[in-house]
This record gives structure tokens, sequence and C-alpha cells, in this order.
């Protein structure tokens, strides 16, 4: 029997990073729905650690059948990290 793979933090990001250029302004609910990364809080707080730029926001989304609004926070992709060439 051959041990599953193990999903690493950096693919996590990277699949996070796709999903945020297709579907800009997400909750880390629907991201975590969409990429299924276990733990989505820890991907989105390491994910400027390995070079991502992440904006955050906030979006106003109706509950109470539509009699109030609360503010959920959203986050965008600036840009992906990038390998630059030693310039020095």
């Amino acid at each position: 029997m051959t041990p599953l793979p193990t999903d690493t933090r950096p693919a996590q990001a990277d699949r996070v990073a796709a999903y945020l250029e297709r579907c800009p302004n997400s909750t880390a609910k629907e991201i975590d729905a969409a990429c299924d990364t276990g733990c989505i809080s820890k991907v989105l707080s390491d994910m400027p650690r390995m070079g991502y730029g992440l904006l955050r926001a906030w979006r106003y989304v109706p509950c109470a059948a539509g009699q109030h609004k609360r503010r959920v926070r959203v986050y965008l992709l600036a840009y992906r990290p990038a390998n630059q060439p030693g310039l020095f």
C-alpha cells in the first residue's frame, strides 16, 4: 500500500494564488472550499513570507434574512513571488 502524497504549504499557496487570480475579493471560507488547504488561515498568513502579495479588504454581506449587513474580510492577490537574478 503506497502512502498518500503530502500536500506542502508552497503547493497550497500556489492553489490559493491561482484561485484568487480567477476570483478576487474572495472570503477565507470561499477560498478554503475551493482550494481544500486544511487550515486556510495558516496558508494566508504564510503567503507573504513566501513572496506573495496579498491585499485585504472588507465586503458587506446580507444576514438576518436581509435585515442587516455584516462585514467579512476578503482577499486579493497583488503579485506572485518572482525569482529575480542577482542584480549586483
